[in-house]
């Protein structure tokens, strides 16, 4: 498959070349680049194999084209008049050896996908989930040596992040956690798949204008998922990438049913997958087609091998978890669910065994875990686009690790020593106890 970003600046001839991309069977269209700089910002990002350009595109010049290699894009340029001398001579100057004459398209996808053939393959194009996109321009990061399914040879587990309605931190939580994984050796790719507010590539300061999700789902679409799952990742540290979200909510509608369960079925072959989802549970199905918002969210809590559900510590916070317990089990089924209170402070006059209790009432959870309310921290780690353990130690960071000890435990050694890491400290989670017939009281 070839993926190709299309520059033409207003030509002609642009509508019939989406066209006849469109039509070719190993050829996908990235994006429709609105100017150079938008096509130069596109390309760092390492998702693109070829880009096809008006020759006369303003700011088109030879440092653009050289930029477009650096990152393994090959140019292809549309030309009008190409018998001009002119016309040659600009070919020259820009270095531009593949074109196609404006008047004639019928030959664009075989020039295109000979083009990406003859070399410069894509920067960070390995099958192996810590390379993508590793490599591509600034920002990137460095790539490990070698990576493979996490555990003993067989497939990653998928975690997702869910949580009710009220912001009660799911984002932040499901970087953190991912980014703590990764920093122990477990390759891990982290999904934004919240269908109403995507954040995760502004969380991590990841600049990318081509999200991952709908790059995926086009994949789906064409039956290349497999081969081509590298190219809609985004490598931002050694063993964590990151598959960006869609850029408007409205987008939604682009990621088809059944497509996000295969792009993670696809992933945990390559590592262990985080999952940042929608608050919302609700399909409308009489309303047909638009009452299928949520699909996203449902779908990567059917495909979890465990979920977090995030809830705030607060009044408010704590009675949407309460409710929100029973409405997620009844999705779920069996599958495990991790109880994650985030901003738990002092000043609200409750005790860590009340809130045990509480949920002790509602659902079974295999256990539960508190996050102190450390904003100085968290807004560190945002105003810097970095996870919270990459910030500096702090009260919040020694809590996502002890939460990331239960959710990996492949990442701890014999000794109870961390992969990379020092050896755990501080209190563990609360396990809470099967709910039974009787009254529940927390230990």
């Amino acid at each position: 498959m070839v993926c190709v970003l299309v520059l033409a600046s207003g030509a002609g001839w642009e509508s019939e070349a989406l066209t006849r991309l469109g039509e070719a069977s190993r050829v996908v269209v990235l994006k429709r680049c609105v100017d150079v700089d938008d096509l130069m910002a596109t390309a760092a990002t390492g998702q693109a194999d070829v880009a096809l350009v008006a020759l006369e595109a303003p700011g088109l010049d030879r440092s653009a084209v050289e930029h477009l290699r650096r990152h393994g894009v090959r140019p292809v340029a549309v030309v009008a008049d190409p018998g001009r001398d002119d016309v040659a001579a600009r070919l020259a100057r820009l270095d531009v050896g593949s074109w196609v004459p404006a008047e004639d398209l019928a030959e664009l996808a075989a020039t295109v996908s000979r083009a990406e053939d003859l070399g410069d393959t894509r920067a960070g194009s390995g099958s192996s989930l810590g390379i993508l996109g590793a490599g591509t321009g600034p920002g990137d990061w460095t790539q490990p040596e070698t990576l493979g399914p996490s555990g003993a040879g067989g497939p990653g587990r998928v975690v997702a992040v869910w949580g009710p309605a009220g912001a009660p931190g799911r984002t932040t939580v499901a970087t953190a956690t991912a980014a703590e994984m990764a920093r122990r050796g477990t390759p891990t790719l982290l999904v934004d798949a919240d269908p109403h507010a995507a954040s995760v590539a502004q969380h991590l300061g990841v600049l990318d204008q081509v999200s991952g999700v709908l790059a995926a789902s086009r994949l789906v679409a064409a039956g290349t998922l497999h081969e081509r799952l590298p190219a809609t990742c985004r490598t931002v540290a050694p063993c964590l990438a990151v598959m960006t979200g869609l850029p408007r909510p409205d987008r939604w509608v682009e990621v088809r049913p059944g497509v996000l369960g295969d792009v993670l079925e696809a992933s945990r072959s390559r590592g262990s997958v985080v999952v940042d989802t929608g608050p919302d549970l609700a399909v409308d199905h009489a309303a047909g087609p638009a009452g299928a918002h949520n699909t996203m969210t449902l779908e990567a809590l059917e495909a979890a091998d465990e979920i977090l559900v995030v809830g705030a510590a607060d009044p408010v916070g704590l009675s949407r978890l309460a409710r929100a317990l029973v409405d997620v089990r009844e999705v779920v089924g069996s599958t495990p669910l991790r109880v994650v209170v985030n901003r738990m402070r002092p000043s609200l006059g409750w005790s860590e065994a009340d809130v045990v209790g509480m949920v002790e009432g509602f659902a079974r959870v295999s256990a539960l875990h508190f996050l102190p309310d450390d904003r100085a921290a968290v807004d560190r780690a945002l105003v810097a686009g970095r996870a919270l353990g990459e910030v500096g130690d702090s009260s919040v960071s020694r809590a996502v690790a002890r939460l990331t000890d239960a959710v990996d435990p492949g990442s701890l050694g014999a000794s109870g020593a961390r992969r990379g890491g020092r050896a755990g400290r501080g209190r563990l989670a609360r396990r809470v106890r099967p709910r039974t017939a009787g009254t529940a009281r927390p230990r």
